[in-house]
Order: C-alpha cells, then structure tokens, then sequence
C-alpha cells in the first residue's frame, strides 16, 4: 500500500511538471482596442480573435475601454505589454499616443504587433514598425461611401451633407470623413464634419440641432453602429426618412433591418470577423516559423445596401459580420 501511495506521488509529480511546461510554452496575445464590448461591431472582433485562439490553442485576451478614451487606450497597452506577451494586436487609434509604448515593445521587448482596424498613417520614417496591417482602407471607405451616396441622388446632387464623428481623435473616422469631404467638395457640394459622441442621447441631440439649424441638409453619414442607430431614431421620430438620405459604416442587425425598409441608404462594411481572427493567426505563424505577409492585408471597404443585404444578413444575425 505505502509502495502504491509512493509510486502515486510520482506519477502524479511528474503530471504536474508536465503540465507546467505545457502552460510555460502556451503561447499568449492581447488584443487591445479602442472599442469596448457595448460596440455591436468590436463584439464580432472579439469573437474573431476568441475562435482563432481555440483554433491554434493559444491565450488570448482582449482589452477593450467602456467609453472611448485615448488615454485608456495607451494605459491597456502598457499593461497588456507588461505581461511579456507572445504579440500584440493593437487598432493605432492615435498614432502619437501610441508610439512610446508600442516602439518600447516592438524595439526593446521584442513583442511582435499588428494592427488592427486602424494604421498608423504617418510616413515611413515616423510609423510604427508593426509586422503588418488588418482592416479597411478608411480613406477608400469614405470615398466609396460618397460615391454610393451621389448615386442614390442621380441625376440630381444633393444640397448638404454633414458626417458624424463620434469619436474625437479617431484617426479612422478622421479619414473616412476626409474621403468622403473630398468627393462631396469636388461635386460642389457643400459638407461639415460634425462632433458627436458614443453616446446615443448626445448624438442624438448634436444631429437633431444640426438638421434644425441646416434644414437644407439632405445626405448625413455615419462612421459607425453607435451613431447610426441614434440618427434613424431621429430621422424616424422627425419624419424625415426620405427626406434625408443617411448612410452608415459597419454592420448591425439593426442597420440590416434599417436597409431591408427603406431607411438607411447603404452601409460600407469591413468584415471585422477577419480583423480579430486573422492577426491571431499571423502571430501564431510569426512564433512559429517567423512567416508574415509584408502588405496590409485589406478587408474592406465594400457597400452593403439593397441589392445585396440578404446576403450578409444571415452572417450579421449569427455574429460573424
């Protein structure tokens, strides 16, 4: 019997010691993001990042702030970097604040990155050196957000437009309204940018003041879920659908059923699936056998709208767009 217990012991010593090594050579990511949960879009990236890491059997935590905060921002990339991760999946939000610690990592810590949803759009000499890029083409989703918006007034043009940008310091949004003020400007049509919020009552409030004091306003868009949904309200509440064309960015079973009736114009998509199940993917390969793609790796932009809702709707409903 003592022979038994002693040979146990052993055995399951040696389990133990097994298993701390198996632990020890899990690999680890973070994927740190401006945007939190309460986003119907960053749900799906982080559902994404989750299936990639069952997939390759690696850690993967995601870190994301309740309200959009630069500064939150930074301060979860320093913790996430403080853990000495495998690598880093970080959205370059701005890309100043973020330059200290992300070139601390990369250079002195040796963390690999890619970026996610947004780049770092400064020159070569100045940029980050993450091993690669996920996402959209924010300048080209604002282009071809403009574009799909003067088709739907053709042969006319619409009188004013305004673009929401509920999120101050998103360098993002910034150029998705630089993409479509150009369009606009070059067509002769007069455009603002307009500061609202994550918030829906506060973008509410900003739009409904902006159409009171710009009745003339018949195209608006929207960078994204957050704003979309409180400007259909709006637009619902104060009967102007119709009246007023809105077109949106990203996907959302609300913004599909607002597609399907008539009320939302288009929306630009970016299958944000990809952008947290492909980086995950990349660092694997990376830690494994050093393969990286040595180009952005585009997964949109690409028009949702009428003539071809139905067939991302199913995919939004079950939670991959």
């Amino acid at each position: 019997m003592k022979k038994f217990l002693i040979v146990t012991l052993v055995v399951g010593l040696v389990l133990l010691q097994a298993f701390a090594v198996l632990a020890a050579d899990r690999m680890k990511f973070y994927v740190v993001s401006h945007g939190g949960p309460a986003d119907p879009f960053w749900g799906v990236v982080m559902r994404g990042a989750e299936d990639a890491g069952k997939e390759f059997d690696v850690d993967v935590t995601y870190l994301g702030p309740e309200k959009f905060s630069i500064q939150k921002l930074v301060d979860m990339v320093e913790t996430a970097v403080a853990d000495n991760p495998d690598g880093l999946v970080v959205t370059i939000t701005d890309a100043k604040a973020l330059d200290e610690p992300l070139k601390d990592a990369i250079n002195n810590k040796g963390i690999p990155v890619v970026a996610i949803n947004v780049p770092d759009y400064r020159g070569f000499e100045e940029k980050i050196p993450y091993l690669a890029y996920v996402g959209a083409d924010d300048y080209k989703v604002g282009i071809e957000g403009a574009r799909r918006m003067l088709k739907e007034f053709a042969p006319n043009k619409p009188k004013r437009g305004v673009v929401s940008i509920h999120e101050v310091g998103h360098a993002g949004l910034e150029a998705r309204a630089r993409g479509i003020t150009e369009v606009f400007t070059e067509a002769g049509i007069p455009i603002e940018k307009l500061a609202t919020s994550p918030n829906a009552s506060e973008t509410y409030q900003a739009i409904d003041a902006y159409l009171t004091k710009n009745p003339d306003t018949d195209a608006v868009f929207c960078l994204g879920p957050l704003d979309t949904h409180p400007t259909l309200k709006l637009l619902e509440e104060k009967d102007l659908v119709g009246k007023v064309k809105l077109g949106a960015v990203d996907l959302s079973d609300i913004i599909i059923k607002a597609i399907k009736e008539g009320k939302l114009v288009f929306t630009v998509e970016q299958q944000q699936y990809l952008q947290g199940y492909l980086p995950i993917t990349l660092l694997v390969l990376y830690n494994r056998y050093g393969l990286i793609p040595h180009d952005d790796i585009l997964t949109g932009p690409a028009i949702v709208d009428k003539s071809n809702v139905d067939i991302v709707a199913d995919m939004v409903a079950k939670k991959y767009r």
